[in-house]
């Protein structure tokens, strides 16, 4: 290997920073020792002068190979700055002659490799060091030169030499700052370089997990469509009570899984969340809603009762990061949930006004009965090795919210706070139709009852509370009520009374894991825990998870509307065309992109609903075709995407593809009516009532 193949090997740019400055201002130093040899030798200065430089170099060679025994460059680099600059060159400098006049450049080099070599706190401290022997050796010189030219004056020749020793000490003060620039220009760009690779690399990993996250999205809600529908459809099928029951616990499970689908998505992308590039308006009933769902579900084996109480005079629509608050209230309560063995839970959501067009949610967590362990204590061990409770107390960070924990034998409570933006002054529930309510219920324990009244009074409806048989009995020949709710353990005890003197379709269902009886008397289920949300989507006649009615088909029909269905899933196929039955829509099935365009040429539709992720030709390749075709109906034709993909964002994307709407698998009925609202021409809707329904259903 050459000399100079050596050099490169020893000043490898790719070595770490500090490593390859340390390397370069060694060379230098040699180089530096090695020319003033020479040159002092030139100018035929006292002898002892060379060999002091000998010996410099022999120190900076010994600095040389101890670091690359060591591998310390930090050691090696403090012990060359400290014989070089506060040994070697002082010693240099009161014992060479007129060394006034060029010496103070070469402790300026030291103060280039202090900066050069060591961290900004250190280098700081060396060149101050540096800077005071530098200050105290130009003094001796001083009184050196005065002595000097007290004895003799400088001849022509000396004049020369020391001209020559300060132009040569600003050259080589000059290739030194050069040469250590060079390199750490070098050093720069090499890590702007990587930095940039390390980002393009960041933007394809990301780009990597979006895709996965879109995949496993589609994979895992595409059978999660065909179960939640065909168990749907069996509930409304006059089939045996048992088939039901089983139907209704599979459609329970499927949305639990649903959930718990939607939990890993969101969580999954939790390092990629800006709270400040994500303020977007969202409804808090709905992740409320789903909260309760996800809990009642998940953990409906566990021997615990679940109670909320929600203010209902918070604002319907927040501005905030939807995905980070659903994450938070999650995390919690079901970390509390699962550190019980048997007992209550009650979750309380108020509010707080904080300042202008901001509220404080108060979310408050209280668990009574018996623990497993202590949630506290694994929040704050976790903390500590980065597992999921980091992830919940950086997001309650994100969120300017604090969160407060304590912890008995038998009773615990865990608060936190969240801080949102909200759209308008519209609270939760509707004040005026809560008013014009006047409900009977009778629940099944104290609590329960307590727990309704509270609502009802939160919401200023009047209501009358039953403690017994004979006062619920009594009450229910009054007329002047406008819902009579009972708890499903008490109706079976009263069925047969309560039969003599109420008509049909007047009583509701109150239980936690209830189905849509066929009784007579039944009008609908209300499932616990009962809270101001569910109540208010009663009052108000809106779909609610918590509500079932019996013998549901929706509120219009669509006879004479046209609408094909566009799956490569036969199941899917089956599941959409049995859904769009309920409204008596004629209804045309296509398994690809290419037969759907081959049946658009025979019969135009008024509404396509087209699946994204379909082999040869998917959902975006098929919308395009359709708009080139030459009917003139296809080209503003209402193209619905329906796909798996409910990853966030995918609205938008499917939006700007073109689309002029969007369903996500599984298919939410309430979801499923809206789009056909909007995107069906209006004279091709008929609104009926649900007893036009039932009646067209029978003679159907």
């Amino acid at each position: 290997m050459t000399a100079n193949q050596r050099l490169q090997k020893y000043l490898d740019i790719e070595l770490p920073k500090q490593q390859l400055l340390f390397r370069v201002s060694m060379v230098l130093s040699l180089v530096v020792c090695s020319f003033l040899m020479l040159f002092t030798v030139f100018l035929r200065l006292s002898v002892y002068v060379p060999l002091m430089l000998f010996f410099g170099a022999a120190v900076t060679l010994l600095m040389m190979y101890a670091e690359r025994r060591m591998k310390d460059v930090r050691r090696a680099a403090v012990c060359y700055f400290f014989l070089a600059f506060f040994i070697f060159l002082p010693f240099m400098a009161t014992h060479v002659p007129y060394a006034l006049y060029d010496f103070p450049i070469y402790f300026l080099m030291g103060i280039i490799f202090a900066a050069v070599l060591f961290s900004k706190r250190w280098a700081f401290l060396l060149v101050l060091a540096d800077s005071a022997v530098a200050i105290l050796c130009m003094y001796l010189m001083r009184t050196n030169v005065n002595h000097l030219s007290a004895v003799s004056a400088m001849s022509g020749r000396d004049n020369a030499v020391l001209l020559a020793r300060i132009v040569a000490a600003l050259i080589l003060l000059g290739i030194v700052s050069g040469v250590l620039t060079f390199f750490h220009t070098r050093i720069l760009r090499r890590e702007i370089a990587e930095r940039i690779e390390t980002e393009r690399q960041a933007e394809q990993f990301d780009y990597a997990k979006n895709m996965f996250l879109v995949n496993m999205s589609h994979e895992i809600r595409t059978p999660l469509n065909a179960i939640l529908g065909v168990s749907e459809l069996l509930l409304e099928q006059d089939v045996d009570e048992r088939i039901k029951d089983s139907a209704f616990h599979i459609t329970n499970s499927s949305r639990a899984l649903l959930s718990i689908t939607n939990e890993i998505m969101d969580f999954s992308k939790l390092d990629d969340i800006d709270p400040s590039a994500q303020s977007k308006s969202y409804y808090v009933g709905d992740i409320v809603d789903e909260l309760i769902n996800l809990i009642t579900v998940r953990f409906a084996d566990y021997n615990l009762e679940f109670f909320t109480d929600i203010a209902p005079d918070l604002p319907e629509q927040l501005l905030g990061d939807t995905v980070l608050v659903r994450q938070v209230m999650i995390s919690v309560i079901t970390g509390v949930v699962k550190s019980m063995q048997s007992g209550q839970v009650h979750l309380r959501i108020d509010r707080e006004d904080a300042d202008e067009k901001q509220v404080c949610l108060l979310v408050e967590v209280k668990a009574a009965g018996a623990f497993q362990y202590s949630y506290k204590e694994i929040l704050e061990r976790e903390e500590d090795v980065g597992t999921e409770a980091v992830f919940l107390h950086r997001l309650l960070r994100l969120l300017d919210g604090g969160m407060h924990m304590d912890e008995t034998v038998h009773e615990r409570t865990y608060s936190f706070d969240l801080r949102q933006g909200y759209v308008s002054e519209a609270c939760l529930t509707d004040r005026e139709t809560a008013k014009a309510a006047n409900i009977l219920f009778y629940e099944n324990t104290n609590m329960q009852s307590s727990m309704f009244a509270k609502a009802l009074h939160d919401m200023s409806t009047a209501f009358c509370q039953a403690t017994s048989d004979e006062i619920f009995l009594q009450e229910c020949t009054s007329k002047a009520y406008t819902h009579i709710m009972i708890a499903a353990e008490r109706y079976e005890a009263l069925k047969e009374r309560l039969d003599e003197i109420l008509p049909p379709q007047s009583l509701i269902l109150i239980g936690s894991d209830i189905i849509a009886f066929d009784d007579p008397l039944v009008k609908m289920t209300f499932a616990r825990p009962v809270n101001c949300l569910n109540l208010d989507a009663l009052l108000r006649g809106r779909h609610n998870s918590m509500i079932r009615k019996r013998d549901y088909t929706g509120h219009f029909i669509c006879p004479d509307a046209h609408i094909m269905v566009v799956d490569d899933n036969i199941v899917n196929l089956d599941v959409a065309a049995s859904m769009l039955q309920r409204y008596q829509a004629q209804v045309t099935v296509a398994s690809s992109g290419a037969e759907c365009l081959r049946l658009l040429q025979q019969t135009p539709a008024d509404l396509i609903l087209l699946d994204y992720m379909m082999p040869e030709m998917d959902g975006i390749d098929t919308l395009k075709n359709i708009r080139a075709l030459e009917d003139p109906r296809c080209k503003t034709v209402p193209v619905a995407a329906l796909t798996a993909n409910a990853v966030s964002g995918a609205r938008e994307m499917f939006l700007n593809a073109g689309f002029d709407e969007y369903i996500s698998k599984p298919i939410e009925r309430e979801k499923f009516e809206k789009v056909l609202r909007q995107c069906l021409p209006e004279e091709l809707i008929v609104y009926v009532s649900d007893r036009e329904d039932r009646a067209a259903q029978k003679a159907g």
